[in-house]
């Protein structure tokens, strides 16, 4: 009876090729997303069609304009099924607010931001820093030469790593708090097998009150175009976020008061996120405002931003109170991030 119905409703549709090919597109794309979440695969065509999927559903646009004629009531179904399945597949997630903004404890305030110095300024930093003030500022690509002639932000930030000799490649950090501690993460006996160059910064920051905190400051390999004839090859990257999550093992175990933040070059779609934040608390899921998305063309970002690739994490004793991503255009294809946390 059913089949009949549909039969007859079947007939008297228009667009019929359009009906078939979105259905078709459709359940491909969802086939394909359930075998990446089933059988997670670290290379090849699965994780870019996880990364890029919520993109992959604006073809569906194209068939706006056809579900006002007459009978084209399957079209729309398939059109409304197709809106269906992306919010399941990707639901809104905006942060959890500032809801825990009343926390008792010290309170600290940290900037990240992939600087790109090889781009005009025009005083960006110096200018998010004043409207800001934040206690802790994590660099990467940052322009040394720069920050060496800025005597008033060294003034205002004492306690200072930025020079090539001290630090990773393009990578600085600056505290109000002082340095007690700081190193490279790095293979022990120097080879290149996972670190191509050191790219993990860490220093230990005396908060006072007998209280530390270790502030990592990372940038692991991009997965894109840094293989010869692969545009996309993750393997390297993952094996640099393995060895950054063993080198925090230890810490997390002693109970230190971690905060791990940077551009880390993977989107939180990709298994490596997962090996990235066990253990750690994502501070935009937890206390962050809007998407979180970080990352896109300069110019369009405030307007909308594509993918997810800088964070901050901090570990189970440090509270996420508030996490804003500011995405102002300033010359870098990435946004600040301005996290506020109770120790």
């Amino acid at each position: 009876m059913i089949g009949n119905w549909f039969f007859r409703v079947w007939k008297k549709q228009r667009f019929k090729a359009l009906i078939v090919g979105t259905l078709s597109y459709l359940l491909i794309l969802a086939t394909l997303l359930t075998i990446q979440t089933l059988v997670p695969q670290r290379a090849g065509v699965l994780p870019l069609v996880s990364i890029f999927a919520p993109y992959l559903f604006i073809p569906l646009v194209i068939v706006v304009p056809f579900l006002f004629w007459r009978f084209t009531m399957v079209l729309r179904i398939v059109f409304v099924s197709g809106i269906v399945l992306l919010c399941l597949w990707f639901p809104p997630r905006m942060g959890g607010g500032n809801a825990q903004e009343s926390a008792s404890g010290q309170k600290i305030t940290a900037l990240t931001w992939n600087y790109r110095g090889r781009n005009k300024r025009d005083g960006y930093l110096r200018q998010i820093i004043n409207e800001t003030s934040p206690d802790i500022i994590a660099l990467q690509e940052a322009d040394w030469t720069g920050i060496d002639v800025a005597t008033d932000l060294l003034q205002a930030y004492p306690y200072h790593l930025y020079r090539p000799n001290d630090v990773p490649p393009g990578e600085a950090v600056l505290s109000k708090y002082p340095i007690v501690d700081h190193g490279s993460v790095q293979a022990a006996d120097g080879s290149r097998a996972v670190w191509d160059i050191p790219r993990v910064l860490w220093v230990r920051l005396d908060l006072g009150h007998g209280r530390t905190m270790m502030v990592v400051n990372a940038h692991p390999i991009s997965a894109v175009n840094t293989v010869y004839g692969c545009t996309y090859c993750p393997q390297r990257r993952d094996n640099q976020v393995l060895a950054l999550h063993q080198f925090l093992q230890p810490m997390l175990a002693h109970g230190e008061h971690l905060l791990l933040l940077g551009d880390m070059n993977l989107t939180d779609r990709e298994p490596a996120y997962h090996d990235l934040s066990a253990g750690l608390i994502d501070s935009q899921l937890q206390a962050g405002g809007g998407s979180g998305q970080s990352w896109g063309i300069n110019y369009f970002n405030r307007v909308w931003t594509l993918f997810r690739i800088d964070y901050m994490f901090v570990s189970s004793n440090v509270t996420p109170l508030k996490l804003d991503t500011n995405c102002v255009a300033r010359g870098s294809q990435h946004c600040i991030l301005i996290g506020q946390f109770s120790v």
